[in-house]
C-alpha cells in the first residue's frame, strides 16, 4: 500500500505559498496548518481557524460536514460537498497522512468552489462535443484538397506573400501570418497546409481568446489525449488570434508547445507580435519560438489589384449562388474601389451580397448600397469604362477620391490619416492632379 508522511519540520511553511483552500488536522481533529485564502469560503480567516478543533466548527456550522472524522474511519482519500454558512457550496478532498506504524497522523483537506466546477464541467462537455465534430470531420478534409478562397493574391505585396508561403509549406517550421481581420490570414494557412506533406492529414484552427484561462492546458493536452495537438498530429494546428492570449495561457502555451508532437504549428495574429512583445503583453520566448517565418498580408485598401480582381469574383460567385446574372455599374464599380474596407474581403462580399439581394434590376447600381456606404451627390464619380486599361482607370479614381477628401477635411493631415497613406504622399499627390496652390492645407 502507497502511504504518505508529513515531515515534522515546521520551518519549512511551504503550504503558505499556495493560493489554494489547504488545511492540515492532525488525529484529534485540530488544524495544524491553513493556507492564507482557507478561511474564505467560510467566511472567516485563516488564523481563526488555526488551533480550532474541526469538531468544535462543524458543530458550529461552520464546516458542514467536517472531513476529517471520516478521514480518520475510512483511513483512505474522502470527497464530499460542504454547505458553507454563505450558502455556497465547495467540493472538498480530504486525504490521510500515516505515520511509520501506518496509523493516520494528519488529515490534508483541500476544496474548490463547485459554481467554478461547474462552468468548467460545462465547458469540458462543449469541448468534448467539439472535438468529436472535428474527429469526424478529419477524414473528409483528408481526401480533399484544401484551396486558397475567400480572397485575392494578386497585388504585389500579396505575391510575395504567396512566394512566401510557398516556400514555408515544404518547411516544417512554424509560421506567424499577421493582418487586419478578414484579410486571408486563414485562407493563407489553408493554402500552406494544402501544399505542404501535411495536405492529406488534418487541419485544425483553435481561437486562442475564446479559451477560458481555467482550462486552457486540458484544451490542448486534452482527456484522454483527445486535445487539439492530438487531433492535429501529423497535420496543421493554427493559433487564431494568438497576440489576445493572456500572459498566464502565454506560458502554459509555451510550455506545451515544448513537449514533443507531431503537429506544424501556424501562428495568425490581428495585429504586430513585435509590438506586443516591446510593449511587453507578449512573452519573448513564446514569440521567438513561433516566429520562425514571418507572412504579413496589407489591407485591402492597398491592394488595388487584389480589390478590383475580388469584386468581380465575388460577383461571379453570387450568380453561382443565386442562379443569376447580375452585373453592376460602371458608376458602382468605380464607388467601390475608392471605398477603405476596414473588413477587408468580409466586409466587401458582405457589401456586394446585400448589394445583390437589394437590387431588382440585372445591374446592381449605386443606389442598391447599403445606405451608410453610398456617395454623397457631390462624391459620384461618374465615369464610364469605354475600354479604359487598369491603371487609367484607378488613376482617375485616385484623383477623384483625393479631391472629394480635400473638400471635406482641413488638412492633409487629416486626409493621410482617412484615406490610410502618409501626408506626403497627400501633398505629391495633390499636386500631381490639381494647378492650384495648396495654402492652408498642408501642416
Amino acid at each position: 500500500m502507497n502511504t504518505l508522511f508529513l515531515l515534522p519540520n515546521t520551518d519549512e511553511e511551504i503550504i503558505d505559498t499556495y493560493d489554494e483552500d489547504i488545511i492540515v488536522t492532525t488525529r484529534e481533529g485540530r488544524i495544524i496548518k491553513a493556507s492564507t485564502c482557507s478561511g474564505e469560503p467560510y467566511g472567516v480567516s485563516a488564523e481563526q481557524l488555526l488551533g480550532k478543533s474541526v469538531y468544535d466548527l462543524e458543530a458550529a456550522g461552520i464546516f458542514s460536514p467536517a472531513i476529517t472524522p471520516l478521514v480518520l474511519k475510512q483511513k483512505k482519500k474522502v470527497v464530499l460537498r460542504q454547505n458553507t454558512p454563505s450558502g455556497k457550496k465547495v467540493l472538498i478532498t480530504g486525504i490521510p497522512l500515516f505515520n511509520e506504524n501506518g496509523d493516520v497522523e494528519f488529515v490534508v483537506s483541500y476544496s474548490y468552489d463547485m459554481s467554478q466546477l461547474m462552468v468548467m464541467k460545462e465547458y469540458l462537455e462543449n469541448l468534448e462535443s467539439e472535438m468529436s465534430k472535428v474527429k469526424g470531420e478529419l477524414a473528409h478534409l483528408r481526401n480533399q484538397q484544401l484551396h486558397v478562397e475567400g480572397c485575392v493574391m494578386e497585388s504585389p505585396s500579396s505575391s510575395r506573400a504567396l512566394q512566401t508561403a510557398i516556400k514555408m509549406a515544404q518547411l516544417e517550421v512554424s509560421v506567424v501570418i499577421c493582418g487586419e481581420p478578414g484579410t486571408g490570414k486563414t485562407s493563407l494557412a489553408k493554402f500552406i497546409h494544402s501544399q505542404s506533406n501535411r495536405r492529406d492529414a488534418a487541419f485544425i484552427e483553435v481561437y486562442c481568446s475564446a479559451i477560458p484561462e481555467s482550462v486552457f492546458e486540458i484544451s490542448f493536452t486534452g482527456l484522454g489525449g483527445e486535445g487539439y495537438l492530438n487531433l492535429a498530429a501529423g497535420g496543421t494546428l493554427v493559433l487564431n488570434e494568438v497576440e489576445q492570449l493572456s500572459v498566464a495561457s502565454q506560458a502554459i502555451l509555451f510550455n506545451i508547445l515544448q513537449q514533443p508532437h507531431t503537429a506544424r504549428i501556424i501562428a495568425s495574429s490581428n495585429a504586430s507580435m513585435e509590438e506586443a512583445v516591446t510593449a511587453g503583453n507578449f512573452r519573448e520566448d513564446l514569440f521567438y519560438f513561433l516566429h520562425l517565418a514571418s507572412i504579413e498580408l496589407k489591407p485591402l485598401r492597398e491592394r488595388p489589384d487584389d480589390l478590383d480582381q475580388a469584386i468581380s469574383r465575388f460577383l461571379e460567385e453570387l450568380n453561382d449562388n443565386y442562379h443569376q446574372q447580375k452585373t453592376i455599374s460602371d458608376n458602382l464599380y468605380f464607388h467601390l474601389l475608392q471605398l477603405s474596407w476596414k473588413g477587408n474581403f468580409r466586409e466587401l462580399r458582405n457589401v456586394l451580397e446585400r448589394s445583390f439581394i437589394e437590387s431588382e434590376s440585372p445591374t446592381i447600381t449605386l443606389d442598391d448600397l447599403p445606405i451608410n456606404y453610398q456617395p454623397n451627390s457631390d462624391e459620384r464619380i461618374g465615369f464610364e469604362l469605354n475600354g479604359q486599361t487598369l491603371p487609367h482607370i484607378l488613376e482617375s479614381v485616385e484623383k477623384k477620391v483625393l479631391l472629394n477628401a480635400q473638400k471635406r477635411y482641413r488638412t492633409t493631415t487629416e486626409m493621410a490619416h482617412i484615406l490610410g497613406i502618409s501626408q506626403p504622399s497627400v501633398v505629391r499627390k495633390l499636386k500631381k492632379y490639381t494647378s492650384t496652390p495648396l495654402e492652408g492645407k498642408i501642416t
